[in-house]
């Protein structure tokens, strides 16, 4: 018997034989079977989410933020597969922008009357008030 296991049946999307070994129970690598097209999908999808580039990118976001932006993208799969309305989608994404301009509007406000309150303090600091 010899030791070299058995190699994936499968070919390539460039043409050429997938050179992985095939699983025990198929004739197949975990790439090509078919039996486990369900756990890949899932590998991607958690791979997508745990990304460097998302991570940095949620970092970045608002917190209040990260829970709408997760309902968005869950209504933007749920979309794709005709699971939600496009009507709904639309409507979503429409409150979804209002909301980010009232909080965006908020902020710059905010920033702007502690630029304004920093600035009355150093001119205060200046004149000697």
């Amino acid at each position: 018997m010899s030791s070299e296991r058995k190699r994936c049946v499968s070919t390539r999307k460039d043409g050429s034989a997938c050179r992985a070994p095939a699983l025990p129970d198929s004739d197949h690598c975990w790439a090509h079977a078919p039996s486990r097209a369900a756990q890949r999908a899932e590998a991607r999808k958690l791979g997508g989410a745990n990304s460097a580039k998302v991570k940095r990118l949620r970092g970045l976001m608002p917190p209040r933020l990260i829970e709408v932006y997760d309902r968005l993208e869950l209504a933007l799969q749920e979309t794709h597969t005709g699971d939600l309305d496009p009507r709904s989608a639309t409507a979503m994404a429409a409150l979804a922008r209002a909301m980010v301009a009232v909080l965006t509007s908020g902020e710059l406000e905010e920033r702007i009357r502690n630029l304004e309150s920093a600035t009355t303090k150093d001119q205060g600091q200046r004149w000697g008030s």
